[in-house]
């Protein structure tokens, strides 16, 4: 009995249905994942996903799985109504996809949803329909055998969570990454994908992983694939693929690790991984495809609400076995053991078209050599040379703004040496200056940029356009950021659904890959979309990635031997102290401040 004062209540079942989908259903790729992994473990050889704008106005997946009974029916929105746990000590053998029952009713508390079902031995299906967690009667249904569900106005009644989602664009883009996922950890399931009515991928099925990859990356990446010599053993195998070290990385966009054909998000692996390849050059990433098989009692997958992190119970054991595949793998490569990988006849079942993959015989294609520009760069045209000019001074006073450097209301600054090949120290008047070249670039870089702001910067154009290969779920980004690239002297547009062509840089950009700047760039906002529209400038904030990113590719050695042309430039800008992001660019010690430290001792 409750008693009248009491400030405890009894959810409802709506409003506790709704609670749990805020850990099941954060968007609609949730949504996605969730009804993909039931058709999985239906059984389903053929998978189909249609969303319209961006899956908030409707997801319908549909498959040709095991299909569902009247009374199953009935069930399957009950919370905590599951076929795939029966008692405690199954939850240590889970070898499913999906087992805690939450995800069909979470969903239906916060969408309208529609199931049609039939079971291949039934003469008939049946179909049942939900409003916000509301049921209504089952009725019969014509319907092929399988399941095909459908979610309608997600969160259409809890506004406040149709707020926190993206455009339409980048919640699209986040739906085909999960299918993705899910693709390349069942090759054997033809996979389809529709959005707004256009077909964006319709996978063939195979018994070859590498065709999938070579449909999702291209034919040239599969075709440098190198399989990981499988290890087994304690419970543990370690198979999949690896690129080589020389097409590592500056993002993580091409790690995948599977456990179970659960697809995971572990930095232990990531490391061991790592470890394998002997380390890594700070700021590079390998690519790998990595798929483990374990034992269900080594791991606890109920760790997570949306399974996408596991906890290992001999992590120490699974740690090496990743590193010495790894290691093995690569160890034969080096030793020009490994066999090509890539099949000369790919599968052909029915359902699509494989990816064309090349021949066992054709090599991998070398290194791409430099991008060669159509003309030399006239970066004075912006005052941002890209190497030091040769008659520069190497040291000796520099006069900020132009003015002689024996003018007595401006310092003079001797150059006395330069730090580790990072720091430029000089001496002035008051005491020492110490400047950090790269800082400084980053300041006069992003000031040119900037001061372009009302007419785009000249560009020049590439003999060849570099091609870059987008994350389905930058597409939206990128889209936004395409007017930003225009300005700062960049053009861009999009060559089919996923890859950006550019055919020209601004004038005062040198650069080697062109293709990689581009895909760092895109990565230093992909995590800042929200950022970047909400910013009173987004140009502005645009400005402040592309200098970074640039700096940061910057070859100092030159400026090592021309010092004083660096201090002279940073003094033009208007804000000479700092970078954009705030950091100094220069650090005073006056000659008072040396003196008082000495004293001290």
């Amino acid at each position: 009995m409750i008693e009248e004062d009491s400030t405890i209540r009894r959810m409802s079942e709506t409003l506790a249905s709704q609670v749990a989908a805020g850990e099941v259903v954060e968007r609609p790729a949730s949504v996605v994942k969730e009804l993909v992994e039931n058709s999985i473990d239906a059984q389903a050889r053929a998978i189909r996903v249609e969303i319209t704008r961006g899956g908030i106005a409707s997801i319908k997946v549909q498959d040709d799985g095991a299909g569902m009974s009247r009374a199953d029916l009935a069930l399957c929105l009950e919370r905590h109504a599951t076929s795939k746990l029966t008692t405690y000590e199954d939850l240590f053998n889970i070898r499913q996809m999906g087992f805690r029952g939450e995800a069909l009713p979470s969903i239906a508390s916060v969408a309208q949803m529609s199931i049609t079902t039939r079971r291949r031995q039934d003469i008939e299906g049946f179909r049942l329909e939900s409003n916000g967690g509301e049921l209504t009667e089952i009725r019969s249904a014509g319907c092929p055998p399988g399941t095909e569900i459908e979610v309608r106005e997600l969160f259409y009644n809890t506004p406040v969570r149709r707020k926190f989602l993206k455009s339409e664009d980048t919640e699209a883009g986040h739906v085909e990454q999960q299918l993705r996922l899910h693709a390349l950890a069942f090759p054997d399931i033809r996979f389809t994908f529709i959005r707004d009515g256009g077909t964006i991928f319709d996978t063939a099925a195979t018994t070859d992983l590498r065709h999938r990859i070579a449909e999702f990356f291209g034919r040239d990446n599969a075709q440098k694939l190198l399989r990981i010599r499988p290890t087994t053993g304690m419970g543990i195998r370690v198979e999949g693929y690896l690129m080589p070290l020389t097409d590592a990385r500056r993002n993580r966009r091409l790690q995948y690790i599977y456990l179970n054909s659960r697809p995971i998000e572990d930095k232990m692996l990531t490391r061991a991984v790592r470890d394998g390849y002997g380390g890594f050059p700070t700021g590079l990433q390998p690519g790998y495809f990595l798929y483990l098989e374990v034992e269900p009692a080594l791991v606890d997958v109920n760790v997570h609400p949306a399974k996408r992190e596991v906890r290992f119970r001999r992590p120490a054991d699974i740690t090496s076995a990743v590193m010495d595949a790894v290691s093995a793998t690569l160890t034969d490569h080096a030793r020009g053991e490994t066999t090509s990988l890539v099949p000369a006849k790919p599968d052909t079942p029915s359902g699509g078209t494989p990816a064309s993959v090349p021949p066992p015989d054709e090599e991998a294609s070398p290194i791409r050599p430099a991008l060669r520009l159509v003309v030399e760069p006239q970066q004075q045209e912006l005052g941002i040379p890209a190497q030091p000019s040769p008659s520069s001074p190497a040291q000796g006073p520099v006069a900020p703004a132009g003015r002689p450097a024996e003018d007595s209301d401006t310092p003079a600054f001797r150059h006395l040496g330069n730090i580790h090949g990072q720091y430029a120290l000089f001496e002035n008047a008051e005491g020492l200056v110490l400047l950090s070249m790269r800082a400084a670039r980053e300041r006069i870089v992003f000031e040119r940029i900037v001061s372009a702001n009302k007419s785009s910067i000249p560009s020049q154009q590439l003999l060849t356009p570099a091609m870059v290969e987008l994350d389905t779920r930058d597409v939206g980004l990128v889209k936004d950021l395409q007017p930003l690239f225009l300005q700062a002297g960049f053009r861009v547009q999009f060559f089919g659904e996923r890859t950006l062509r550019v055919d020209s840089l601004p004038i005062f950009l040198s650069l080697d890959k062109v293709d990689d700047f581009i895909a760092e760039l895109i990565e230093a906002f992909s995590n800042g979309e929200t950022k970047l529209k909400r910013s009173r400038d987004p140009y502005e904030l645009f400005a402040i990635r592309l200098a970074q990113r640039y700096v940061m590719r910057e070859d100092m050695t030159a400026w090592l031997h021309h010092p004083g042309q660096l201090l002279h430039e940073l003094l033009h800008c208007e804000i000479p102290y700092c970078t954009p992001r705030g950091k100094p660019t220069m650090i005073p010690l006056s000659i008072n401040e040396i003196q008082r430290r000495f004293q001290a001792l």
